[in-house]
């Protein structure tokens, strides 16, 4: 797990102050997290992150003067840990994989819930994984299957060919027991290797491995 603040410190950028107040009323419901600053444009969004170093960015893409992507581009290469999610109203493949690979960590759409926001966040700050909407895990997962995105700095995991197969079936959206009377093993030897292969992996989810699965190329996408 990766360390942080008690509670989570937050900035949020978006030209939009109407959009700004909604989200920071949001943040505001829940104890867990705080917002230390709000950023209007690209450049705001650099200064605030070098005067404050919060644990998170919330960033919308289409800001003026410089826009969210190569604002992130230019935070990671500065250094600074704070992690960041990209939030937009689009979903073209180019700008997403754009987005990633300026250094976001997740992606949400502006229409979010409240509930996914905060999954979001708990699953970049304190989990330190990506995240992606689940009405887009799957095609994420195509696109970095095919991109040279990773993120996931851990060297690729040299898994046994049982494993791989059971890697395989998860990503195809088996259960447990699905897997089981297709390889023709008991349901808690098939609950026994997800649970080390997670484990080795170092994710929390099965959408966690998926995304490890795809982005290291462990499998081809189906």
């Amino acid at each position: 797990m990766s360390s942080f603040h008690n509670p989570i410190t937050i900035i949020i950028a978006d030209d939009h102050p109407f959009y700004r107040e909604g989200l920071l009323n949001v943040l505001h419901s829940n104890s867990k997290y705080r917002v230390v600053a709000e950023a209007s444009n690209g450049k705001e969004l650099i200064d605030l992150a070098l005067e404050h170093e919060p644990d998170i960015l919330i960033v919308d893409i289409g800001m003026p003067i410089m826009n969210g992507i190569v604002a992130i581009k230019k935070i990671t290469a500065l250094g600074l840990i704070s992690r960041s999610i990209a939030l937009s109203m689009h979903s073209e493949d180019t700008v997403m994989l754009q987005m990633l690979n300026a250094g976001c960590m997740g992606y949400l759409d502006k229409n979010t819930s409240k509930e996914e926001l905060f999954e979001a966040i708990d699953s970049v700050v304190i989990h330190d994984r990506v995240y992606f909407p689940a009405s887009t895990n799957s095609h994420m997962m195509e696109l970095l299957s095919n991109s040279d995105y990773r993120p996931y700095p851990e060297a690729v995991i040299d898994f046994t060919d049982r494993e791989k197969e059971v890697i395989g079936l998860v990503c195809r959206d088996f259960n447990s027991k699905e897997i089981a009377d297709k390889l023709n093993l008991g349901h808690r030897t098939i609950e026994s290797h997800r649970a080390r292969i997670m484990e080795r992996m170092n994710v929390k989810s099965v959408a966690g491995l998926v995304a490890y699965a795809y982005s290291n190329k462990i499998i081809g996408f189906y």
